[in-house]
């Protein structure tokens, strides 16, 4: 059970983040797999995938340098833990592992959501009205996913002794809430942005009403990060109205996680689409009995044709056309059986 000071315990903490990091980088892998097995190029929307993956990785391990430090600090302002002798040592360097920490986690938020643009981007070319709808999305996204990356920057800009004494007041602290509230805003606005132009051009897409729900699912996945940054922000607060870091930080690795989980899952259904029309293409069965069957066949045929008795040269009717051979019936008939025998031959059965 957690103690009443914190909302997440330390093992909880560990192991929730490692937990994601795991599912998230595990997917990734699939992706990769896929875009090999599927001999994609690369494209501009794999670079971010990339990008988005290494900035997880990272931010997660900034984020367990900076576990401890998180707690020694809500442990010494709870009363329950004597501050140590470097206690303000150890919390200028708490403040730059988890700016490092933020910084690296929502960018890979920012990179995951530039990526989910490119994909689109390529999808909607030649639809000028959607291609004007993605231009305006992306003068959301650009400007608000930047702002939540330098949004610890925003509430505090000092990195040494001044910390303790400017980023403490009362105007400090309650500009750091505003902050933490407008950063979330803007970030659930720029993915429900976002989310609209796979709805938009499902619309436009002539197909049954299920593949667009399946489709719609699959493009729209993005939701779950909006139900996460909502949860960040409902917590984010301690009892006495300052920003409560431990809450904040686990919960912005979860999003910066599950929005990896989310980009990955969107290339499994190309797996999908490739293993079945391989099948459909794959040439239908037949029997190796029958295969044995027909080449003996054929090869009996060829052996008595090769050693069959010469003809005998028939005579030549020099300026006639025979009745027998030539007539166009006989003709009619010779070209009839010849595709009679190619038809049985194709089909014996």
């Amino acid at each position: 059970m957690a103690p009443s000071h914190v909302k997440i315990t330390e093992t909880g903490f560990r192991a929730g983040i490692g937990f994601m990091l795991a599912v998230a980088v595990s997917l990734a892998l699939g992706r990769v797999y896929i875009r090999a097995k599927l001999n994609s190029k690369i494209h501009v929307d794999d670079g971010l995938f990339l990008l988005a993956v290494i900035f997880l990785i990272a931010g997660t391990v900034m984020t367990y340098l900076d576990i401890p430090y998180i707690y020694l600090q809500q442990n010494v302002q709870a009363g329950v833990e004597a501050p140590p002798p470097d206690f303000i040592q150890q919390l200028l360097k708490s403040v730059k592992i988890q700016d490092a920490a933020v910084v690296l986690l929502s960018g890979t938020v920012f990179a995951v959501k530039l990526c989910f643009m490119a994909l689109f981007r390529g999808l909607i070319r030649r639809l000028k009205k959607l291609e004007l709808w993605w231009w305006f999305v992306l003068a959301i996204v650009v400007p608000s996913s930047a702002i939540l990356v330098c949004s610890n920057f925003i509430s505090c800009s000092y990195f040494d002794e001044r910390i303790l004494v400017k980023c403490v007041t009362p105007g400090a602290l309650k500009r750091q809430n505003a902050t933490l509230k407008a950063v979330t805003i803007l970030d659930i606005l720029s993915d429900a942005f976002i989310i609209t132009i796979p709805i938009a051009l499902l619309w436009r897409v002539k197909i049954d009403l299920r593949r667009k729900f399946g489709l719609g699912a699959m493009l729209c996945l993005s939701v779950f990060t909006i139900v996460i940054a909502i949860v960040r922000i409902s917590g984010g607060n301690t009892a006495d109205g300052q920003v409560d870091s431990s809450w904040v930080i686990f919960w912005l690795q979860m999003e910066a996680a599950v929005a990896v989980m989310v980009a990955s899952i969107a290339a499994y259904r190309a797996l999908f689409i490739f293993e079945r029309s391989h099948k459909q293409e794959s040439p239908p069965y037949t029997s190796s009995r029958f295969r044995t069957r027909r080449n003996r066949t054929k090869g009996s045929k060829e052996a008595r044709a090769s050693i069959s008795l010469p003809s005998i040269p028939a005579p030549t009717l020099t300026g006639m056309r025979t009745k027998i051979h030539h007539t166009p019936y006989d003709e009619e008939r010779l070209m009839r059986t010849s595709d009679e025998f190619q038809k049985s031959a194709r089909d014996p059965f």
